[in-house]
């Protein structure tokens, strides 16, 4: 049954948008939750997700066109399935999503009365528009629960979180995984962007570029850097209490590299070039020491557990700030040349970090990976057993991690200072950081082991 992409309602305000940028194509095969466009508003972009597993057919590409909300922008189809014939228009208000749950509606595919047979007929009119809540729509996600299965309680039918079974609705069972760090059967969220293979078949057969995001953002902030390498097959993940992912007890960055790791080998992902970004850098460096010869490259900008030194007090203020006015001040932190932070920017962030519960996870993983507001580990020494390309890029204006705690790199590792550069050289320099990158995979190889 074909499944509509609309553009939808992310702000309560919000009637009209634009695409921003189109990640797939027509024809190619996406999975449920893969990120195949993003939207941008008045005050923030985001991405949106394939709402089932298909192919994509009848989008036109087109960025930058004002458009409003509900409005039908292409199809995910089944094998063999022919594409809705009637004229692609505006569908029923979206109701609004979390910012981690945009919602796509699906339904039967719209053809004239004509054209209908008895049995298309009989099973359109049992199919009905998906109404759900954003919290049933992640337990659901979760437990791997079919809310088409579920009868919605709510209002128009929507579906509630109680109206789910008991293991997965249960208050208690969510609080008791919260407090403890469990999460059995949780995975982190793999997403991979436009550009080199669109399937986790294909990337098990090439060494993707897989990119660790820093603390209090997600995979999004990759997007600058992804849009410029789209020759090349990449990989974002969501590191845990982040973006997607489920809220875990991180007592050490080995935590969290294992974490990366079961997502990497759920993938079947043989070979990879390793990207860390700031406590990203940190977990790549653990990461390093668990991959063996899957490890091609390893690309660490402005990494943590490099030295003792961290602003402590940017962390507290990423944590602690419960409006964008008190987060903006921090944000400009970032940037060498602070003229450089947008409202856009602002607002994209704050999107990751508005939710109290997010804070929480990330203020409980500050205390661990930062006592005092200090670095807990120093694992640089880790750099002293790689046999693979290393590459290390810092921007001498960085103000989040100081950039003098490159001094004294092992003679087998390349470092690029960037004069005037702040803590994002992927945000202020992404052309030359895309080509940095891509002289790692060229020096690594871009084939995985036994592939020929």
């Amino acid at each position: 049954m074909a499944a509509e992409l609309i553009l939808p309602r992310v702000d309560m305000d919000m009637s009209e948008g634009k695409i921003a940028h189109w990640y797939v194509e027509n024809g190619d095969m996406v999975t449920k939750g893969q990120v195949v466009f993003e939207i941008e508003t008045d005050k923030a972009t985001m991405e949106i997700d394939s709402p089932a597993d298909g192919i994509v057919q009848g989008i036109d590409s087109k960025v930058g066109v004002t458009m409003p909300v509900g409005q039908i922008v292409g199809w995910i189809l089944q094998s063999g399935e022919a594409p809705p014939t009637a004229k692609v228009q505006a569908s029923p208000v979206v109701e609004a999503a979390s910012d981690d749950e945009a919602v796509s509606a699906v339904s039967a595919p719209i053809e004239t009365a004509a054209e209908k047979s008895p049995v298309e007929t009989a099973l359109q009119g049992q199919a009905k528009q998906l109404r759900a809540t954003p919290l049933a729509r992640s337990l659901a996600r979760d437990h791997g629960i079919d809310l088409h299965s579920v009868q919605g309680s709510g209002p128009d039918g929507r579906v509630l979180a109680s109206d789910l079974p008991a293991s997965a609705s249960s208050p208690s069972a969510a609080t008791l995984a919260k407090k403890t760090g469990a999460n059995d059967g949780a995975s982190l969220h793999l997403h991979w962007f436009s550009g080199g293979p669109k399937t986790a078949a294909a990337l098990t057969k090439t060494a993707p570029v897989v990119l660790l995001h820093g603390f209090g953002t997600s995979r999004n902030s990759w997007r600058p850097l992804s849009l410029e390498l789209k020759d090349l097959p990449l990989v974002g993940i969501d590191l845990p209490n982040h973006g997607k992912s489920p809220r875990m007890a991180t007592p050490d960055l080995a935590s969290v590299a294992q974490a990366v790791l079961k997502r990497i080998d759920e993938e079947g992902i043989t070979a990879l070039h390793l990207v860390g970004h700031s406590m990203g850098g940190g977990a790549a460096l653990a990461l390093s020491g668990l991959l063996g010869e899957r490890l091609k490259s390893l690309t660490l900008i402005a990494p943590a557990a490099m030295g003792p030194e961290i602003n402590g007090a940017f962390v507290q203020g990423l944590v602690r700030a419960s409006r964008e006015e008190s987060l903006r001040p921090w944000l400009a932190q970032l940037f060498g040349d602070a003229s450089r932070l947008s409202g856009s920017f602002v607002a994209t962030a704050w999107k990751e970090l508005e939710s109290a519960e997010r804070r929480a996870g990330l203020a409980e993983m500050a205390d661990r990976l930062l006592p005092d507001g200090t670095q807990a580990e120093l694992l640089r020494g880790r750099l002293d057993h790689l046999a693979v390309p290393v590459k290390v890029i810092w921007g001498t204006l960085d103000r989040v991690v100081p950039h003098h705690q490159s001094a004294n790199l092992p003679g087998t590792v390349a470092l690029h200072t960037l004069a005037g550069i702040g803590h994002l050289p992927q945000v202020e320099q992404t052309a030359l950081v895309a080509n940095l990158l891509r002289q790692q995979v060229a020096a690594g190889g871009l084939r995985a082991s036994g592939c020929h």
